[in-house]
């Protein structure tokens, strides 16, 4: 009976959908660049399901030479950029990298953004690990 019973506990966890992902992607986009120039801005939302904070820590993608995390702030009148050495998504929060604030910087493309085609990236968290996007060049946001 014992084992008729680990059978069926198997045979259910088999079944079983994969446990969710702790961190949720959407809203993926990217600004096309333009020509002659080898950089690019990429948004999207991060959403952390997990009951503890996570930092996405770096990007990459077979599409540029370097990722940075960037952030836009507004000081003394003027807008500054500057590099973002990890970005915290509280427990059970979002945080959406979009224009005017915080974004991914792509640098040294192989080749410039081009409307409609998509664009793979590796989003490296601290506890999640990487986690896979693909981002939709677009003009602006959806």
């Amino acid at each position: 009976m014992k084992f008729a019973v680990l059978i069926l506990a198997a045979a259910l966890a088999a079944c079983a959908p994969p446990p969710p992902q702790s961190i949720e992607i959407t809203h993926a986009w990217a600004r096309p660049s333009p020509g002659g120039v080898d950089i690019a801005a990429g948004y999207l939302t991060i959403v952390n399901h997990a009951d503890t904070a996570d930092e996405l820590q770096s990007a990459s993608s077979p599409r540029a030479g370097r990722i940075d995390l960037h952030v836009t702030e507004m000081s003394d009148g003027m807008m500054h950029m500057h590099d973002a050495h990890g970005l915290t998504v509280a427990p059970g929060d979002t945080l959406t990298l979009a224009p005017g604030g915080a974004h991914l910087m792509f640098q040294r493309l192989s080749a410039p953004f081009q409307l409609g085609e998509t664009v793979p990236v590796t989003l490296h968290f601290a506890h999640a690990g990487d986690v896979q996007a693909t981002l939709t060049v677009r003009q602006q946001e959806n």
